[in-house]
């Protein structure tokens, strides 16, 4: 039974945010590009996982949830947790192209892409280790004493991996079902006990936050980043407001109520903080510092204060980052 859906990682609203506002040029676009071509295969590999976990039917009662966030001293962040009632188990996902050699000293995974360039990554075998230590300190927290157990999962069967030594198992997606039901172990917890383990998981729950772009790449500043209100019917930009909407300039003629809060949500994806009214008509490229404001609580932000006689507007990136401006 899978407890709750997987969201899709925010680097990717933050990627898409600095590809449409970033020029071309701009160096960082290009590893932007890089990253969200990640994500999405990292995102892809893990819907492939739940894919095959929604299908196993266990002996007895099991809770599978996806996409854990928790905190025991620090947080950390698991791909899929498994429950039991005599079990836990972390299961480690990984999408990556090319082939993948995971060495022990140091430790860390190196990619080998078709053209033969290596890169160094994180090594699986060393995450899932802090997740499970982790996760046996959050589960001794809360008194429930059942063994843990973890596995590393590349997604598709056509990765290449190798490793020197293995000190966690390594699957593929089609081999979770005989991992699972060959975990040792017998009935610690009763269903009513599983079912408040799973509830103190899913309450305990806290979704990751995205960093925006310019704590990611200390070079993207207000000078290198694009202004105004991008059309959405032809994307372009350069949408002006005038008799309470925009207008598109191009030959599209669009007219929209709401354009701005997608050039509002940009703001927010790229920089830090707040936004002031002044940044907003800056940002907008609007005259109006009463229709700014308007904007900015049409677009679902709160005012927290003034400063220099203007308004500060803020809002939780968090809520921002799961689309609380639609």
């Amino acid at each position: 039974m899978i407890m709750k859906d997987r969201a899709r990682p925010g680097i990717e609203k933050v990627c898409d945010a600095g590809l449409r506002r970033l020029w071309p040029d701009n160096p960082v676009a290009g590893k932007l590009e890089e990253r969200r071509k990640q994500a999405e295969a990292g995102f892809g590999g893990e819907e492939r996982v739940d894919s095959v976990l929604a299908e196993y039917r266990h002996p007895g009662p099991i809770r599978i949830i996806p996409d854990v966030g928790l905190v025991c001293g620090s947080r950390f962040q698991l791909d899929v947790l498994v429950l039991t009632q005599s079990w836990a188990c972390l299961l480690e996902v990984k999408n990556i192209s090319g082939r993948s050699v995971i060495k022990d000293i140091p430790p860390q995974l190196v990619r080998i892409t078709k053209d033969g360039r290596e890169e160094a990554l994180g090594s699986p075998f060393a995450q899932l280790d802090s997740n499970l230590m982790l996760f046996r300190d959050w589960l001794h927290e809360r008194n429930t004493p059942i063994p843990v157990y973890g596995a590393v999962v590349f997604a598709y069967p056509s990765q290449m991996v190798e490793a020197a030594a293995a000190t966690h198992p390594i699957l593929f997606p089609n081999r979770i079902p005989f991992f699972l039901r060959n975990l040792p172990g017998r009935p610690l917890l009763d269903e009513h006990d599983l079912n408040e383990l799973t509830r103190q998981v899913l309450v305990s729950h806290e979704p990751f936050v995205q960093r925006p772009l310019c704590t990611m790449y200390p070079q993207v500043t207000e000078r290198t980043v694009r202004t105004g209100v991008m059309c959405t019917a032809c994307g372009e930009f350069g949408m002006r407001w005038r008799d309470r909407a925009w207008h598109c300039s191009c030959s599209c003629s669009c007219i929209s109520r709401s354009a701005h809060v997608k050039a509002i949500q940009d703001w927010f994806h790229i920089f830090s903080g707040g936004m002031t009214n002044e940044e907003c008509r800056r940002f907008l490229e609007v005259e109006d510092r009463h229709a700014a404001r308007r904007m900015m609580k049409s677009a679902g932000l709160i005012e927290k204060g003034k400063a220099d006689g203007k308004p500060i507007i803020n809002h939780d990136f968090g809520a921002l980052r799961e689309g609380a401006l639609f």
